[in-house]
């Protein structure tokens, strides 16, 4: 049993053909495995609880959301974020009734993803633990949102290409690019635990979690009347106390990171639509033209207006 879904694999040689049953259309999907024991699994998870002992894996949701919950955390999977989970952790994924999460599952050989952690230059890994064979031992886990070193566009290049049946070859790569993600992203949240100011790393791996949870409702919720008060209580934490720790872990404000969201969301709306910088500006949180236009403008070094008007004549051309 894996990520709630029913799986039927057939070894060959090197490779391996995964069915996987769909409960819902009550018939059967064929994915393929990558790379030696790695695997891709997608389907359609039925709604309730169910427990499971998890493999090294990343799960993540193309559509709708699912839950999962261990005993270090609570994290909600959807189309924009995913968690990995180490060997052997024990856990249960909820499903709402009426909800239809297209569930993705990618399973690491231990060997494989150390293999990877290994190509890289040490400075880059250096804060994963690593024992003395070079194998990655644990990743931190919690929940991350898929902007994360791009990991979602590589992430849904592989689910289409497996879902399409492309070559193994095509589809190896597309998994080593997202493995490669996985270890810098979770490298990157070893660093980030170890800059808070706590003594015990047990505390340190807990506001961490805490802390990422609201960075990901920052990511989401861009759009929304948001306060510091209002992300602090996200990460069940007071005003005061999460601000410092935040500020630890990224380096910016709470309140920083939001406005830097709200320009990047801006800049790509205003690149690639010809939607009005008023009804843009409305879009990505704000509610002064003036206001955001100045924002902008000190963000780029130009004002929106002029963004989409030089955007408009190379999509022209």
């Amino acid at each position: 049993m894996l990520n709630g879904l029913e799986i039927e694999a057939y070894q060959m040689n090197d490779l391996s053909m995964v069915c996987v049953e769909d409960h819902a259309a009550a018939n059967k999907v064929t994915d393929q495995t990558l790379v030696g024991k790695n695997v891709f699994a997608s389907g359609l998870l039925r709604p309730g609880t169910q427990s499971f002992i998890s493999p090294l894996s990343l799960r993540y949701a193309l559509q709708d959301r699912f839950k999962v919950s261990t005993e270090r955390g609570h994290y909600t999977i959807t189309p924009s974020t995913f968690v990995v989970l180490n060997e052997g952790q024990r856990g249960e994924i909820s499903v709402e009734a009426n909800a239809t999460p297209r569930a993705v599952t990618l399973v690491f050989e231990q060997k494989y993803m150390s293999d990877v952690a290994r190509s890289f230059s040490a400075p880059l890994v250096s804060a994963l633990e690593i024992d003395r064979d070079g194998i990655v031992v644990r990743f931190p886990e919690c929940i991350q949102h898929d902007t994360a070193f791009e990991i979602g566009p590589k992430l849904r290049s592989l689910s289409a290409a497996c879902l399409r049946g492309d070559s193994i070859e095509s589809v190896a790569d597309k998994f080593r690019a997202v493995t490669e993600c996985v270890v810098l992203v979770y490298s990157a949240a070893s660093r980030q635990i170890e800059s808070i100011d706590s003594v015990r790393p047990g505390t340190r791996a807990e506001l961490y979690r805490r802390i990422q949870r609201a960075y990901v409702y920052i990511q989401d919720a861009y759009n929304e009347e948001l306060c510091l008060e209002k992300i602090a209580r996200v990460a069940c934490m007071s005003p005061h106390h999460f601000h410092r720790v935040f500020s630890q872990v990224y380096g910016i404000t709470p309140l920083r990171a939001l406005a830097d969201r709200r320009m990047q969301m801006a800049h790509r709306l205003l690149e690639t639509t010809d939607t009005p910088v008023s009804a843009i500006c409305r879009a990505v949180g704000y509610h002064s033209a003036p206001t955001f236009s100045n924002l902008f403008r000190a963000k780029f070094g130009l004002p929106p207006s002029l963004l989409q008007q030089r955007s408009r004549r190379v999509r022209m051309q």
